[in-house]
């Protein structure tokens, strides 16, 4: 089973590459990765002046022991330009199958920055370059990332630079931020600007928790903290959204980076239409070698229905997601309950009393209530053992 990819041209040997994230933060990691069996790295995002980064940067959110979510506070690369220069030269001398891409951030009103920086990649051998509109914490109030993600004429004016210049021929890739009132008008902008790619999207804008036993907010810096970028499973649901936005307007080739732990959040991103899935946290959370189960997960996935390669199936369900008025206003479902795997827990019953239309009542098993039953499907999505599920009743088409 082929897992191979493409992306504006670059061959992958898999659609799983690194964020530019801590993962990617130098050479020797992303050498280790590369070992490991990912197909490409992002590198951790390069600015003329590197940065200092601070100390107990990170927090998470659990539910039931297990992380959802994770919240950074970490800037840029803290290495200078010419030293990631040497690193991508390296990188590809040793690995030239991987696909090494730049990341680069530069000011908002000074194209010297990004043409230093996008030209030190390119004549260092990257493969792509990524435009690192997006971060969210730190650079925004300095002009930089999220601010010029959510303005889209910054957003054009800085891809005009990199795509006007003669001597710039690596293809542009803007990555944006999903901190937007309307993704795909910033996407057009970059579009109608030259750009050949899109990455969505960066971290989420975040303030992680308080901490109640302390009374100090999280992550606690000296007793402070400041809003910072959210990632982790949590926020996937956020990059499916923009994602499918983005791949009907502009309709660009996008990289997906948001919430993918493993080769089924990956392929959902694929039946989209983007065929590249970047990854930060889980590996922060499970190492490299975690890109063997996201593989072994994707062909898992491509052998339920037979796919012999990602080709198969990306973009398969990017026109399932519409706008709401045009869906089936007469489709109707009525829940039907396995009494075999009905284990009497009652979190239907309290959900639909609650939360719903007091549809179902039980004495010795689960009934439901026609009359009453709206077919939202809240039963159904409570129930922890899977007894209820929601099927199609024609005798309903009829109803009101």
């Amino acid at each position: 089973m082929d897992l191979q990819s493409n992306y504006l041209g670059v061959a992958l040997d898999s659609p799983f590459i690194l964020a530019s994230a801590p993962p990617t933060a130098n050479g020797e990691m992303i050498r280790r990765a590369f070992c490991a069996g990912w197909s490409g790295a992002v590198i951790k995002t390069l600015i003329r002046e590197p940065v200092r980064n601070l100390h107990n940067r990170f927090a998470v959110s659990r539910a039931g022991g297990t992380i959802i979510g994770f919240e950074n506070l970490e800037l840029l690369s803290e290495l200078p330009p010419d030293e990631w220069f040497a690193t991508i030269a390296r990188l590809k001398a040793e690995f030239p199958d991987k696909a090494v891409i730049g990341s680069i951030m530069g000011d908002a009103r000074d194209p010297d920055d990004w043409l230093f920086l996008a030209r030190g990649c390119q004549d260092a051998g990257a493969d792509l370059l990524e435009l690192n509109f997006s971060c969210p914490h730190g650079c925004p109030e300095k002009g930089k990332g999220a601010a010029i993600g959510q303005n889209a004429g910054y957003s054009a004016l800085i891809t005009s630079w990199l795509k006007e210049a003669a001597d710039i021929r690596l293809p542009i890739v803007p990555k944006l931020t999903a901190a937007v009132t309307d993704i795909q008008s910033i996407g057009e902008a970059v579009a109608g600007a030259g750009a050949d790619g899109i990455c969505a999207i960066n971290t989420i804008p975040s303030l992680m928790a308080i901490d109640l036993k302390r009374l100090r907010p999280l992550p606690d810096i000296g007793g402070r903290t400041s809003c910072g970028g959210y990632s982790g499973p949590g926020i996937k649901p956020i990059a499916l959204r923009a994602v499918s936005e983005l791949l009907r307007a502009p309709g660009l080739p996008i990289m997906a980076c948001g919430g993918i732990s493993g080769g089924f959040d990956a392929a959902e991103f694929m039946l989209l239409g983007a065929p590249v899935a970047q990854v930060c946290t889980e590996v922060m959370l499970r190492g490299f070698d975690v890109i063997g189960r996201m593989k072994e997960e994707l062909r898992e996935f491509m052998s339920w229905h037979g796919f012999l390669r990602p080709d198969d199936f990306i973009g398969l369900c990017r026109d399932r997601v519409t706008a709401f008025s045009a869906l089936d206003q007469e489709f109707r479902v009525m829940p039907r309950v396995d009494p075999a795997r009905c284990t009497h827990c009652r979190a239907c019953l309290v959900s639909c009393r609650d939360g719903g239309f007091q549809a179902i009542e039980h004495v010795e098993e689960i009934r439901f209530d026609r009359s009453r039953c709206s077919g939202c499907s809240l039963c159904a999505r409570v129930c922890p053992s899977g007894a209820i599920r929601m099927e199609r009743d024609e005798a309903l088409t009829d109803r009101p």
